[in-house]
């Protein structure tokens, strides 16, 4: 009887010829292009995971003016919050500001309240007040008038007409 045997074949205990080549290459190659596909699957989730970064901090070019909008029920002692009783309560506003490198220069200041939404949105109220004057050298207080001096300071509480959270935004604009 003559035995032929194919390259990569094998001789089985029955003596029947078996050929474990051909399957030992699909094996490795099923093995292969699974292991390639988890590998892409990990790196896939990966950089996913890893690529919404989002900066908290700030970038300041120069030295800008800086300030910060207190509140007051009576024009007298300010703070950084309040807690009106009524929606009818007098409530004002002024800007602590230091002009930095924009001393001297002439500014609008436009002062807008606003009503919070939800945990990101606000919403304007009324018509803004706008402030025209010169920035000093040192820190000022600018007060929402038309001149930016106390006398005639916006009452915020005649805009409002629900309970709510408020806030006074001051944008700062040279003229």
């Amino acid at each position: 009887m003559g035995l032929q045997a194919r390259v990569g074949a094998k001789k089985g205990a029955g003596g029947e010829i078996t050929n474990y080549g051909d399957n030992t290459r699909r094996s490795l190659l099923a093995v292969t292009l699974v292991t390639v596909l988890a590998i892409i699957s990990v790196v896939t989730v990966y950089a996913v995971l890893i690529g919404t970064f989002e900066s908290t901090g700030e970038v300041t070019i120069g030295s800008g003016a800086t300030g910060a909008v207190t509140y007051s029920l009576d024009g007298l002692t300010w703070g950084g919050s309040l807690s009106p009783t009524d929606v009818d309560t007098t409530w004002y506003s002024k800007l602590n500001i230091n002009g930095g490198q924009y001393s001297g220069r002439a500014v609008t200041i436009s002062w807008q309240l606003q009503r919070k939404i939800n945990d990101t949105a606000w919403s304007n109220l009324g018509t803004p007040t706008v402030t025209s004057m010169s920035l000093g050298a040192g820190a000022q207080d600018v007060y929402a008038t038309s001149t930016g001096v106390s006398t005639g300071n916006r009452d915020w509480g005649l805009d409002v007409t629900e309970e709510g959270i408020y806030k006074v935004v001051a944008s700062v604009n040279s003229a």
